[in-house]
Protein backbone atom coordinates (compact mmCIF):
# COMPACT_ATOMS: atom_id res chain seq x y z
CA UNK A 1 0.00 0.00 0.00
CA UNK A 2 1.50 3.31 -1.20
CA UNK A 3 2.54 5.68 1.64
CA UNK A 4 -0.22 8.42 2.41
CA UNK A 5 1.58 12.06 2.83
CA UNK A 6 0.60 14.98 4.84
CA UNK A 7 2.82 17.76 2.67
CA UNK A 8 3.28 21.37 2.72
CA UNK A 9 3.73 22.42 -0.82
CA UNK A 10 5.92 25.26 -1.94
CA UNK A 11 4.94 26.25 -5.45
CA UNK A 12 3.02 28.69 -8.33
CA UNK A 13 -0.66 28.06 -7.44
CA UNK A 14 -1.40 29.93 -10.78
CA UNK A 15 -4.51 27.80 -12.20
CA UNK A 16 -2.80 27.80 -15.55
CA UNK A 17 0.40 26.32 -14.25
CA UNK A 18 1.78 22.63 -14.28
CA UNK A 19 2.86 23.03 -10.52
CA UNK A 20 -0.90 24.05 -10.21
CA UNK A 21 -1.94 20.85 -11.97
CA UNK A 22 0.85 19.09 -9.59
CA UNK A 23 -0.53 20.21 -6.43
CA UNK A 24 -3.86 18.76 -7.61
CA UNK A 25 -2.86 15.48 -8.82
CA UNK A 26 -1.50 15.11 -5.31
CA UNK A 27 -4.37 15.76 -3.88
CA UNK A 28 -6.40 13.44 -6.40
CA UNK A 29 -3.29 10.65 -5.25
CA UNK A 30 -5.06 11.08 -1.92
CA UNK A 31 -2.32 12.70 0.17
CA UNK A 32 -3.29 15.47 2.46
CA UNK A 33 -1.69 18.54 0.41
CA UNK A 34 -1.81 22.48 2.04
CA UNK A 35 -0.65 24.85 -0.55
CA UNK A 36 1.24 28.31 -0.43
CA UNK A 37 1.40 30.01 -3.56
CA UNK A 38 4.54 31.70 -4.47
CA UNK A 39 3.56 33.71 -6.71
CA UNK A 40 2.12 36.93 -4.80
CA UNK A 41 5.12 37.17 -2.62
CA UNK A 42 7.49 36.44 -5.34
CA UNK A 43 6.19 37.95 -8.61
CA UNK A 44 3.40 39.69 -8.37
CA UNK A 45 5.15 42.63 -6.62
CA UNK A 46 7.44 45.49 -7.42
CA UNK A 47 10.50 43.44 -6.31
CA UNK A 48 9.87 40.76 -8.37
CA UNK A 49 13.09 40.76 -10.52
CA UNK A 50 15.38 40.83 -7.58
CA UNK A 51 13.47 37.74 -5.66
CA UNK A 52 13.97 35.73 -8.82
CA UNK A 53 17.30 36.66 -10.51
CA UNK A 54 19.04 37.60 -7.34
CA UNK A 55 17.02 35.88 -4.45
CA UNK A 56 17.20 38.23 -2.13
CA UNK A 57 14.33 41.41 -1.38
CA UNK A 58 11.01 41.02 1.14
CA UNK A 59 9.51 38.46 -0.61
CA UNK A 60 12.58 36.29 0.34
CA UNK A 61 11.99 37.10 3.84
CA UNK A 62 8.34 37.25 3.80
CA UNK A 63 8.02 33.69 1.97
CA UNK A 64 10.16 32.12 4.65
CA UNK A 65 8.56 33.37 7.50
CA UNK A 66 5.12 31.85 6.22
CA UNK A 67 6.83 28.87 5.35
CA UNK A 68 8.20 28.38 9.16
CA UNK A 69 4.58 29.08 10.02
CA UNK A 70 2.53 26.84 7.93
CA UNK A 71 4.82 24.12 8.83
CA UNK A 72 5.48 24.42 12.26
CA UNK A 73 1.07 24.90 12.54
CA UNK A 74 0.85 21.71 9.91
CA UNK A 75 3.20 19.15 10.86
CA UNK A 76 3.58 17.49 7.52
CA UNK A 77 5.86 14.73 7.15
CA UNK A 78 6.99 16.24 3.86
CA UNK A 79 7.85 19.60 2.57
CA UNK A 80 7.56 19.25 -1.26
CA UNK A 81 9.27 22.68 -3.47
CA UNK A 82 7.82 22.96 -6.89
CA UNK A 83 10.55 24.13 -8.96
CA UNK A 84 13.00 27.04 -7.91
CA UNK A 85 13.40 27.04 -3.84
CA UNK A 86 13.32 30.18 -2.39
CA UNK A 87 14.21 28.81 1.36
CA UNK A 88 17.17 29.96 3.37
CA UNK A 89 19.50 27.79 4.56
CA UNK A 90 18.40 29.14 8.03
CA UNK A 91 14.61 28.31 7.34
CA UNK A 92 15.46 24.39 6.94
CA UNK A 93 18.10 23.84 9.31
CA UNK A 94 15.41 25.64 11.76
CA UNK A 95 12.62 23.12 10.31
CA UNK A 96 14.55 20.27 10.65
CA UNK A 97 14.99 21.28 13.93
CA UNK A 98 11.52 21.70 14.81
CA UNK A 99 10.62 18.44 13.12
CA UNK A 100 13.20 16.06 12.64
CA UNK A 101 11.41 13.32 11.26
CA UNK A 102 9.94 15.58 8.36
CA UNK A 103 10.98 14.80 4.40
CA UNK A 104 12.40 17.45 2.27
CA UNK A 105 12.25 17.56 -1.62
CA UNK A 106 12.44 19.35 -4.10
CA UNK A 107 11.14 18.75 -8.20
CA UNK A 108 13.22 21.26 -10.46
CA UNK A 109 11.79 22.25 -13.79
CA UNK A 110 14.30 23.96 -14.65
CA UNK A 111 18.14 23.92 -15.28
CA UNK A 112 19.25 24.97 -11.89
CA UNK A 113 23.28 24.86 -12.50
CA UNK A 114 22.76 26.34 -15.97
CA UNK A 115 24.00 29.14 -17.27
CA UNK A 116 21.87 31.52 -15.03
CA UNK A 117 23.03 30.20 -11.46
CA UNK A 118 22.58 33.66 -10.16
CA UNK A 119 18.89 33.39 -9.89
CA UNK A 120 19.41 29.74 -8.71
CA UNK A 121 21.44 30.64 -5.63
CA UNK A 122 19.60 29.77 -2.34
CA UNK A 123 18.42 26.27 -4.54
CA UNK A 124 22.21 25.59 -4.68
CA UNK A 125 22.94 26.83 -1.30
CA UNK A 126 20.74 24.58 0.30
CA UNK A 127 20.68 22.02 -1.66
CA UNK A 128 22.50 19.33 0.90
CA UNK A 129 19.16 20.27 3.20
CA UNK A 130 17.18 18.29 0.71
CA UNK A 131 16.31 14.71 1.34
CA UNK A 132 15.98 14.28 -2.46
CA UNK A 133 16.00 16.84 -5.83
CA UNK A 134 14.11 15.43 -9.10
CA UNK A 135 15.38 17.16 -12.36
CA UNK A 136 14.99 17.24 -15.80
CA UNK A 137 18.77 16.27 -17.50
CA UNK A 138 21.39 13.92 -16.70
CA UNK A 139 23.93 16.66 -16.35
CA UNK A 140 21.86 18.63 -13.18
CA UNK A 141 22.40 15.16 -11.08
CA UNK A 142 26.47 15.63 -10.85
CA UNK A 143 25.99 18.76 -10.78
CA UNK A 144 23.71 19.29 -7.89
CA UNK A 145 25.63 15.95 -5.97
CA UNK A 146 28.97 18.17 -6.86
CA UNK A 147 27.13 21.09 -4.04
CA UNK A 148 26.30 18.57 -1.86
CA UNK A 149 22.95 17.01 -2.39
CA UNK A 150 21.41 13.72 -0.69
CA UNK A 151 20.02 12.33 -3.28
CA UNK A 152 19.10 13.35 -7.27
CA UNK A 153 16.52 11.41 -9.68
CA UNK A 154 15.56 12.12 -13.12
CA UNK A 155 11.60 12.96 -13.28
CA UNK A 156 10.37 14.24 -16.90
CA UNK A 157 7.59 16.82 -17.61
CA UNK A 158 4.56 15.59 -18.23
CA UNK A 159 0.89 15.99 -18.60
CA UNK A 160 -2.73 16.74 -17.67
CA UNK A 161 -4.88 14.25 -19.67
CA UNK A 162 -8.04 16.45 -18.26
CA UNK A 163 -6.90 19.31 -20.02
CA UNK A 164 -4.30 18.55 -22.91
CA UNK A 165 -6.46 16.78 -24.92
CA UNK A 166 -7.71 15.93 -28.60
CA UNK A 167 -10.52 18.14 -29.25
CA UNK A 168 -12.84 18.72 -32.20
CA UNK A 169 -12.67 23.12 -33.25
CA UNK A 170 -16.07 24.45 -34.06
CA UNK A 171 -16.24 26.26 -36.95
CA UNK A 172 -15.38 29.73 -35.49
CA UNK A 173 -12.69 27.94 -33.67
CA UNK A 174 -11.55 25.92 -36.72
CA UNK A 175 -11.20 29.61 -38.99
CA UNK A 176 -9.25 31.08 -36.02
CA UNK A 177 -7.32 28.62 -34.88
CA UNK A 178 -6.29 26.40 -37.94
CA UNK A 179 -2.99 26.02 -39.87
CA UNK A 180 -0.70 24.00 -41.64
CA UNK A 181 2.10 24.81 -39.65
CA UNK A 182 2.29 26.39 -36.23
CA UNK A 183 4.91 26.66 -32.98
CA UNK A 184 3.99 27.73 -29.33
CA UNK A 185 7.08 28.95 -27.65
CA UNK A 186 9.04 31.89 -26.47
CA UNK A 187 11.14 33.69 -28.85
CA UNK A 188 15.09 32.10 -29.49
CA UNK A 189 17.31 32.86 -31.97
CA UNK A 190 17.99 29.31 -33.46
CA UNK A 191 13.69 29.31 -33.32
CA UNK A 192 13.80 31.89 -35.26
CA UNK A 193 16.40 30.82 -37.50
CA UNK A 194 13.81 27.41 -38.69
CA UNK A 195 11.03 29.51 -38.76
CA UNK A 196 12.71 32.13 -40.81
CA UNK A 197 13.81 29.87 -43.46
CA UNK A 198 10.58 27.59 -43.83
CA UNK A 199 8.41 30.76 -44.72
CA UNK A 200 10.95 31.72 -46.99
CA UNK A 201 10.68 28.55 -48.73
CA UNK A 202 6.60 29.15 -49.23
CA UNK A 203 5.45 27.65 -45.89
CA UNK A 204 3.27 29.78 -43.93
CA UNK A 205 4.06 29.26 -40.04
CA UNK A 206 1.79 30.41 -37.75
CA UNK A 207 4.05 31.42 -34.33
CA UNK A 208 2.24 32.32 -31.06
CA UNK A 209 4.74 33.29 -27.85
CA UNK A 210 6.62 35.95 -26.28
CA UNK A 211 9.37 38.17 -27.06
CA UNK A 212 8.95 37.52 -31.04
CA UNK A 213 8.44 41.29 -32.49
CA UNK A 214 11.38 43.19 -33.83
CA UNK A 215 13.97 40.25 -33.70
CA UNK A 216 16.38 39.36 -36.93
CA UNK A 217 13.59 37.70 -39.20
CA UNK A 218 10.57 39.87 -38.00
CA UNK A 219 9.46 41.38 -41.24
CA UNK A 220 9.36 37.69 -42.48
CA UNK A 221 7.48 36.49 -39.78
CA UNK A 222 5.24 39.27 -38.55
CA UNK A 223 2.34 38.46 -40.86
CA UNK A 224 2.85 35.06 -39.36
CA UNK A 225 2.70 36.47 -35.78
CA UNK A 226 -0.59 35.51 -33.32
CA UNK A 227 0.46 37.27 -30.48
CA UNK A 228 2.00 36.71 -27.25
CA UNK A 229 1.83 33.28 -25.05
CA UNK A 230 -1.44 32.22 -23.97
CA UNK A 231 -3.06 29.54 -21.58
CA UNK A 232 -5.96 27.70 -20.46
CA UNK A 233 -8.80 26.71 -23.22
CA UNK A 234 -7.21 28.70 -25.82
CA UNK A 235 -4.00 27.43 -25.99
CA UNK A 236 -5.46 23.63 -26.35
CA UNK A 237 -7.45 24.67 -29.45
CA UNK A 238 -3.96 27.12 -30.58
CA UNK A 239 -2.33 23.17 -30.87
CA UNK A 240 -5.41 21.15 -31.75
CA UNK A 241 -5.79 23.24 -34.93
CA UNK A 242 -2.50 22.72 -36.03
CA UNK A 243 -1.64 20.33 -38.79
CA UNK A 244 1.76 19.97 -38.04
CA UNK A 245 3.10 21.28 -34.65
CA UNK A 246 6.88 22.59 -34.64
CA UNK A 247 8.43 21.85 -31.46
CA UNK A 248 12.03 22.82 -31.09
CA UNK A 249 13.97 22.64 -27.62
CA UNK A 250 15.53 25.42 -25.34
CA UNK A 251 19.19 25.34 -25.73
CA UNK A 252 20.02 27.84 -22.99
CA UNK A 253 18.26 25.05 -20.81
CA UNK A 254 19.62 22.48 -21.99
CA UNK A 255 16.86 20.49 -22.56
CA UNK A 256 16.26 17.19 -24.33
CA UNK A 257 12.70 17.14 -23.23
CA UNK A 258 10.36 19.76 -21.65
CA UNK A 259 6.53 20.19 -21.71
CA UNK A 260 5.56 20.68 -25.56
CA UNK A 261 7.36 16.81 -25.60
CA UNK A 262 4.50 15.61 -24.04
CA UNK A 263 1.62 18.34 -24.51
CA UNK A 264 1.51 18.49 -28.04
CA UNK A 265 0.98 14.52 -29.07
CA UNK A 266 -1.57 14.24 -25.75
CA UNK A 267 -3.82 17.06 -27.61
CA UNK A 268 -3.76 14.48 -30.20
CA UNK A 269 -1.24 17.03 -32.96
CA UNK A 270 1.26 15.65 -35.38
CA UNK A 271 4.70 16.43 -33.60
CA UNK A 272 7.67 17.47 -35.55
CA UNK A 273 10.46 17.99 -32.89
CA UNK A 274 13.72 18.75 -32.88
CA UNK A 275 16.03 15.66 -32.25
CA UNK A 276 17.60 14.62 -29.10
CA UNK A 277 18.24 10.85 -27.85
CA UNK A 278 16.14 10.90 -25.29
CA UNK A 279 12.92 12.45 -27.39
CA UNK A 280 13.72 8.91 -29.34
CA UNK A 281 13.67 7.12 -26.23
CA UNK A 282 10.11 8.45 -25.35
CA UNK A 283 8.67 8.29 -29.06
CA UNK A 284 9.03 5.69 -31.70
CA UNK A 285 10.65 7.99 -34.84
CA UNK A 286 8.66 8.16 -37.15
CA UNK A 287 6.05 6.43 -35.82
CA UNK A 288 4.81 8.23 -32.77
CA UNK A 289 6.74 11.62 -33.66
CA UNK A 290 8.90 12.75 -36.47
CA UNK A 291 11.97 14.59 -35.58
CA UNK A 292 14.09 16.66 -37.51
CA UNK A 293 18.37 17.69 -37.09
CA UNK A 294 18.93 20.37 -39.75
CA UNK A 295 16.67 23.05 -41.44
CA UNK A 296 16.21 21.03 -45.07
CA UNK A 297 15.81 18.04 -42.97
CA UNK A 298 12.98 20.22 -41.40
CA UNK A 299 12.15 21.47 -44.77
CA UNK A 300 11.39 18.07 -46.67
CA UNK A 301 9.60 16.62 -43.87
CA UNK A 302 7.15 19.36 -43.85
CA UNK A 303 6.42 19.49 -47.35
CA UNK A 304 6.09 15.35 -47.13
CA UNK A 305 3.95 15.52 -44.22
CA UNK A 306 1.83 18.05 -45.75
CA UNK A 307 1.03 16.10 -48.79
CA UNK A 308 0.28 12.58 -46.62
CA UNK A 309 -2.34 13.65 -44.30
CA UNK A 310 -3.31 9.82 -43.89
CA UNK A 311 0.26 8.93 -42.23
CA UNK A 312 0.48 12.17 -40.37
CA UNK A 313 -2.56 10.89 -38.71
CA UNK A 314 -1.75 7.95 -37.76
CA UNK A 315 1.57 9.30 -36.13
CA UNK A 316 -0.69 11.53 -34.37
CA UNK A 317 -2.49 9.08 -33.33
CA UNK A 318 0.25 6.77 -32.46
CA UNK A 319 1.95 9.74 -30.38
CA UNK A 320 -1.36 10.33 -28.29
CA UNK A 321 -1.87 6.58 -27.43
CA UNK A 322 2.24 6.27 -26.30
CA UNK A 323 1.61 9.20 -24.00
CA UNK A 324 -1.41 7.31 -22.06
CA UNK A 325 0.00 3.93 -22.36
CA UNK A 326 3.67 5.12 -21.11
CA UNK A 327 2.25 7.06 -18.00
CA UNK A 328 3.59 10.90 -19.14
CA UNK A 329 0.80 12.10 -17.07
CA UNK A 330 1.60 14.00 -13.92
CA UNK A 331 -0.60 11.41 -11.87
CA UNK A 332 1.92 9.05 -13.64
CA UNK A 333 5.35 10.77 -12.95
CA UNK A 334 3.86 12.04 -8.95
CA UNK A 335 3.50 8.20 -8.35
CA UNK A 336 6.77 7.24 -8.89
CA UNK A 337 8.28 10.23 -7.40
CA UNK A 338 6.32 9.51 -3.67
CA UNK A 339 7.10 6.12 -4.13
CA UNK A 340 11.30 7.56 -4.28
CA UNK A 341 10.02 10.45 -1.65
CA UNK A 342 9.34 7.39 0.71
CA UNK A 343 12.21 5.32 0.04
CA UNK A 344 14.38 8.41 0.58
Amino acid sequence: MPRVFHIVYVGSLDPQSNSFRRFKTLQQLGHRVVGLDIDPIIMHTPFSSIHYRLNIGPGIFRLNKLVRKIVCDEKPDLLFVDNKSYLTGRTLQFLKSKLPGMKLANLVTDDPTGHSKSAWRLSIKTAPFFNIHFVQRKVNISELMAVGAQKVSICHRSFDPAYHRRMTLNDLDYQKYHCKVGFVGTHEDVRESYIAELIKAGIPVFVTGNDWPNKKHWDTIKPYYRGPSTYGEEYIKIINGMDIALHFLRHGNRDEQDSRTFEIPACGAFMLAEDSELHRQLFEQGKEAVFFNSKEELLDKVKYYLANPEERQSIADAGMKRCHDSGYTHEGRLIQVMKEIAEA
